[in-house]
């Protein structure tokens, strides 16, 4: 046997183990990490797919919600899992595209530091009011705020609730405050009470507290209206060019295994395929993506691009 043989023959029995460990997967019970708190549509998101993996693959999926610093640490967390398949984590525009533009120091590379399993949608915000706000349209907004100045707060959650907000604040040049919490569960009773006067809330999270009639949207952080809300206008009709979308996306620690990567990719497009699993998420507002792991790590690279933008069009330094 020739000795070029002999370590092709080596090579392939050392990885014998991961390639037969791969096909096989799962075999155990999965970790869901999602670096946000209940409630919000990383959370609804990652729960339904969840039970949709205990469907079809008939192993439990345990969703841990560790929510806190804007998802970082989660998202360290999801980092730091062992890299077999047995830890995902739920990101987002606020983890994965915003976060290096708004912290000096992360604990983690978004690029670098996750094998990118795949996109499960992209989604706007609502500009949501309590119906006894002073205010029912984004210029009646800018007119109090301008009005009464160091009064208006907003409050936000994660970045894709702040810089909606701080990119408004540029643009109309209003003497609005945001006001930091740690869950969407946290901001919700300060709205309702008053304390703060307006959120922007992603489309999932917002719509039962509008079909309930607790908030009123009064415009879209998309660059048209929804045909769901079609009496609520988009922030670019007042303000041209005015547009941000937010993301969630699934991803594993880095050194994954390719083809437990791709597993859990097709997992997630055949998910989206499912009609009752694409009918919760689309009447909740998220826009399905069936991307491969390929098209979701350019999507991702794109977004950080125009997250750069949006930090700067915000005036946000780094913290």
């Amino acid at each position: 046997m020739s000795r070029i043989a002999t370590l092709l023959i080596a090579v392939v029995l050392a990885f014998a183990p991961c390639i037969a460990g791969s096909q096989a997967y799962p075999t155990k019970p999965i970790k869901f990490i999602v670096p946000f708190g209940p409630g919000g549509s990383g959370d609804i998101t990652a729960r339904l797919f969840a039970r949709y993996l205990e469907d079809q693959w008939k192993q439990p999926v345990a969703v841990e919600n560790r929510p806190g610093a804007n998802g970082l640490i989660g998202t360290e967390a999801i980092k730091n899992s062992p890299p077999d398949g047995y830890t995902i984590g739920l990101a987002s525009g606020s983890t994965h595209a915003a976060a290096p533009y708004l912290f000096k120091t992360l604990p983690y590379d978004p690029l670098k530091d996750f094998e990118h399993v795949g996109l499960f949608g992209v989604l706007g915000s609502a500009l949501v009011v309590t119906p006894g706000a002073p205010f029912k349209t984004v210029p009646e907004l800018v007119a109090y705020s301008k009005a009464n100045p160091g009064k208006v707060f907003f409050g936000y959650f994660n970045t894709s609730s702040q810089v909606p907000a701080e990119i408004l604040r540029a643009r109309a040049g209003i003497p609005i405050e945001g006001v930091s919490y740690k869950t969407i569960a946290n901001a919700i009773p300060d709205l309702v009470s008053g304390r703060i006067q307006f959120m922007f809330i992603d489309y999932v999270a917002a719509s039962a507290h509008i079909t309930a009639g607790r908030f009123v949207p009064i415009a879209i952080s998309e660059a048209g209206r929804l045909e769901r809300w079609p009496n609520v206008p988009a922030v670019a009709e007042f303000y041209p060019g005015y547009e941000i979308m937010a993301f969630l996306s699934l991803e594993a620690p880095a050194g994954t295994p390719r083809p437990v990567v791709a597993r859990l990719n097709q997992a997630m497009r055949d998910a989206q395929a499912d009609p009752a699993f694409k009918e919760k998420l689309e009447a909740m507002g998220l826009r399905l993506t069936p991307y491969t792991a390929e098209q979701y790590r350019e999507f991702l690279v794109k977004e950080l691009r125009n997250w750069a933008g949006y930090a700067k069009a915000a005036r946000i330094e780094p913290q």
